[in-house]
């Protein structure tokens, strides 16, 4: 039988590595497998499962109170001002490497089946992606994950760098199919550096609305390339 001191521990990796799979399972299904209508279902599940089993983990199996983590404690100035910059050094790249990293005939050849070459459903996308999915990814990786990071690794450094390479990996496997790997691999350093970021943020403020307005920023930035890439202005 563990220790006291161990059972903390490991409901947290249970916890963690449960939370953590949902959104490489989407994107595996999604652009590895190719499932078409099923990983559409894949999808939508694995959203609920993000929001679901940290929810469940945190009130039920650790018997913590809910919280809706209201910015108490300042930190808007700073997230919108590190937003900004990452969004000005995500169209500064883009600018630069945009056309050999990624082509619009591509784009559009992996979404159309998705139908998010449409206007008005790439427009609806979009929305979801900044206000809803930016917020889900804060609540999983930013506010579960790290915390659980926390509880397994103590200090602040190798939990932020561990949760920010969670964050990436995902994105990094569906990037592949977007981009080439010179691009795929600047793109993930940038997930990773922003992933760093977002934590601190975190980690400072203790509210996953504090990243969100940096992360939600960033999102504003990639979309309005796709939206030129695919639609054009």
């Amino acid at each position: 039988r563990l220790t006291s001191n161990k059972e903390p521990q490991k409901l947290a990796l249970i916890g963690l590595v449960l939370a953590a799979i949902a959104p490489t399972i989407s994107v595996v299904t999604g652009f590895v497998i190719q499932a078409g209508i099923i990983a559409i279902f894949v999808f939508i599940f694995t959203k609920i499962w993000m929001f679901g089993i940290p929810a469940f983990w945190h009130i039920k199996v650790e018997n913590k109170p809910y919280s809706f983590s209201k910015p108490a404690n300042g930190g808007w100035k700073e997230s919108l001002i590190l937003g900004l910059i990452m969004t000005f050094v995500i169209y500064i790249a883009y600018a630069f490497l945009g056309d050999t990293m990624i082509s619009s005939d591509d784009l559009k050849s992996i979404l159309e089946p998705v139908g998010l070459t449409k206007p008005m459903n790439l427009f609806f996308g979009i929305l979801f992606w900044i206000f809803i999915n930016s917020v889900l990814e804060e609540y999983l990786f930013r506010w579960f994950i790290l915390s659980k990071l926390e509880q397994l690794f103590g200090g602040t450094w190798l939990p932020m760098l561990l949760s920010s390479a969670i964050f990436t990996f995902h994105h990094t496997i569906a990037l592949a199919f977007f981009i080439n790997p010179i691009g795929n691999f600047l793109c993930s350093l940038g997930l990773f550096i922003g992933g760093l970021v977002f934590s601190w943020l975190y980690m400072k403020y203790r509210s996953v609305w504090i990243p969100w307005l940096a992360h939600a920023l960033c999102d504003i930035a990639v979309f309005s390339i796709a939206w030129h890439l695919l639609i054009g202005f």
